[in-house]
């Protein structure tokens, strides 16, 4: 027996005026038993429904294969020999469906609400992580906007033959920014003009300076505002230009700014 027989053949109907064999009410109520959720849904009286829900003890006359109408059978006839109030039964029916309506109609909407709150949240997120990206976006824009600088620094470098790996002149980053005099000794340089190439170390290139002459004292004097560079590390190259105008590499210097 399963729901569409119980609906096709009039169970219900026959069951409570009591036409069933015994078989086909012991088979109903067993079906009722193991599907309390359809069980809920026939309107059928409350205390009839309370009958079949429970489950008998084994040794009960409703024990497997019993021949005998169970009491859940007389409870059945009994109801409808006294008769019950049919309104009250579908209103009951209806009062029990209500309250299941407003159940998932709860779930669903506490379910909305926690979808609404993971989007909130999620947007929150999101907007924090914009607002910090342009927030870094206007520092770097600081970073490398030329200004005016507010005092003098004189240094005197000694070039690496090498590419260094390490910053040959530390600085850290110099705020407010400051005039860097920088005095490269090429006394054992047998050039008299030089190109300076200056790259950020994991960017691109900054500067190239073009044919630049040492003093009478065979130094080389390069001059720079520090709000011109980023932070970050940067290799100066000298490279000398021979009689014949072609380039031939110097020395290396790498600054530290940051």
């Amino acid at each position: 027996m399963d729901r569409h027989y119980i609906q096709n053949e009039h169970i219900v109907d026959r069951y409570l005026s009591g036409e069933l064999t015994v078989r086909e009410a012991r088979e109903f109520e067993k079906y009722c038993l193991e599907h309390p959720a359809f069980l809920n849904e026939m309107p059928i009286p409350v205390r009839l429904k309370a009958r079949l829900a429970r489950r008998p003890v084994a040794d009960s006359e409703t024990g497997v294969f019993q021949a005998i109408p169970s009491s859940a059978t007389r409870t059945a006839l009994e109801v409808n020999d006294e008769g019950f109030d049919a309104e009250e039964e579908q209103e009951a029916w209806k009062r029990s469906h209500a309250g299941g309506t407003s159940r998932w109609l709860v779930m669903g909407l506490a379910l909305a609400l926690i979808a609404a709150l993971g989007g909130l949240v999620a947007y929150s997120m999101h907007s924090r992580s914009l607002s910090e990206q342009i927030k870094q976006i206007r520092r770097d824009v600081k970073i490398t906007q030329m200004q005016p600088y507010a005092g003098v620094r004189n240094y005197r470098l000694q070039l690496s033959r090498t590419r260094p790996e390490q910053a040959t002149l530390f600085l850290g980053w110099l705020q407010p920014p400051q005039r860097l005099d920088l005095t490269f000794d090429t006394t054992q340089s047998t050039y008299n003009t030089f190109q300076i190439t200056i790259d950020k170390i994991d960017g691109g290139r900054v500067m190239q300076i073009h044919r630049i002459a040492r003093d009478s004292n065979k130094e080389l004097r390069l001059t720079l505002n520090s709000s011109a560079f980023g932070p970050g590390d940067y290799l100066l190259k000298l490279d000398g230009y021979t009689w014949r105008g072609q380039l031939e590499e110097v020395g290396w210097v790498r600054l530290g700014l940051e």
